[in-house]
């Protein structure tokens, strides 16, 4: 209970972080500025999911089933996110390179300063992923307070005219990231020995979870995150701007479902037999997040499809009343998403990740088809669209694998790959 009452408050305010960065992004600089934020704030979700290789969670999985390997873990996780942050960083300064017109109004080397946080960014991923593992879960939500805080604190730059600027925003998620990855090395150092060997014998145990893992993780932020870029790319940073603002409304309800999904994985993994009833209807019922966690969860998305256009002008200002649509689209959207996620977590606990990889895949075929086809009618629009139908299909799939693994039995604890 203590362990989810502190991810609460952590997540709580990185989520209101988050808002914060978007609404005072919109206030100030204006749409554009709004969506060309949200790309790197989408660039530095792909960086989690491709260029962390999977390691975060293999990681979590590995020192929770077998806590006396932590620290050749550790340095294999370190290791490997430095050298993945730097190749990964090449590739964004390319990408940033090649489309500016993306991040418009940000100007290149305002991107190019960004990608140089590659590194940070991967490996305190991974390292977060030991410490979940580990049970300590006080540095891990650590990193979030860190990180989370100079955001919040950097953003009242924005207020001094002199530096009203998007490349400040820029600036304070640089820093952020910097700050992040010092917390989160020492941390790691003061639970085992850390060194940047990669462990031949841990790596190996690691590789089939870890890829089936990293497919997970790289399908799901395709799906969840990618509905940005493409509209930035198809209908431009206004249209972006737009749905990420009624977007948030989806990372509201998302939150109970996520937090407790983190802490589920973990859970399942250490486990040495059955947690749940395997049959009867509550055998498909998402695990993970209590009836009155639920409570919370429904009553909040029955509030923001109530009061849509309030909710997103009293964040954004005025000029985003349009957006209040998308919101009641994407409330429900997030419910079914979250249902899918709790679903997702246990079938990563239970070192099923190839339901969970297949579950993202047939999700992400509807999303990107969807969105193809709608964006260039509806806009906007359209990508909330896309993302009910994709929900549905991410718990119809995680359903049917969580009522299957149910029914297998526990896996010995030595079992990674």
């Amino acid at each position: 209970m203590r362990a989810f009452s502190l991810t609460f408050l952590s997540r709580q305010f990185g989520a209101w972080a988050v808002i914060a960065l978007g609404a005072v992004t919109a206030r100030v600089l204006g749409r554009e500025s709004r969506g060309a934020i949200e790309a790197l704030v989408v660039l530095r979700l792909g960086l989690h999911a491709v260029a962390c290789l999977g390691l975060p969670t293999a990681a979590t999985y590995a020192v929770a089933r077998r806590p006396e390997a932590a620290g050749r873990v550790a340095s294999t996780a370190l290791g490997l996110g430095l050298r993945a942050g730097v190749v990964a960083g090449l590739v964004l300064a390319a990408f940033a390179l090649l489309a500016p017109h993306v991040f418009a109004p940000i100007s290149t080397p305002g991107v190019l300063a960004f990608t140089l946080c590659a590194p940070a960014i991967v490996t305190t991923q991974n390292l977060a992923g030991v410490l979940l593992g580990a049970g300590r879960s006080t540095a891990w939500n650590a990193l979030t307070f860190v990180n989370r805080g100079i955001l919040v604190a950097g953003l009242g730059l924005l207020f001094v005219p002199a530096l009203a600027h998007v490349e400040t925003v820029v600036v304070v998620l640089v820093v952020a990231e910097l700050a992040a990855v010092f917390v989160a090395l020492r941390a790691v150092a003061a639970l085992v020995p850390l060194s940047t060997r990669i462990d031949g014998e841990v790596l190996a145990s690691l590789r089939g979870y870890g890829v089936r893992a990293w497919s997970q993780g790289v399908l799901s932020f395709v799906l969840l995150r990618t509905d940005v870029l493409l509209l930035a790319a198809l209908a431009g940073t206004r249209a972006s701007g737009l749905y990420a603002a009624a977007g948030l409304a989806r990372e509201m309800v998302l939150f109970l479902p996520w937090i407790a999904g983190m802490l589920l994985l973990p859970k399942e993994a250490a486990a040495t037999g059955p947690t749940g009833p395997t049959s009867g209807p509550l055998a498909l019922l998402p695990r993970g997040l209590s009836r009155r966690g639920w409570a919370v969860t429904l009553g909040a998305a029955v509030v923001l499809w109530t009061f849509a256009e309030p909710f997103v002008t009293a964040i954004h200002g005025a000029h985003f009343a349009d957006g209040a649509p998308l919101v009641r689209i994407l409330v429900v959207a997030a419910v079914l998403s979250g249902a899918g996620n709790l679903e997702v977590q246990e079938l990563l606990g239970r070192g099923a990740a190839g339901w969970a990889t297949s579950a993202a895949a047939a999700a992400l075929v509807v999303a990107l088809v969807g969105n193809v086809a709608l964006i260039p009618r509806l806009g906007a629009l359209g990508t909330a669209w896309t993302a009910l139908a994709s929900g549905a299909v991410l718990v119809a799939v995680t359903t049917a694998g969580v009522v299957r693994e149910r029914r297998q039995p526990t896996p010995p604890a030595a079992a990674t790959s």
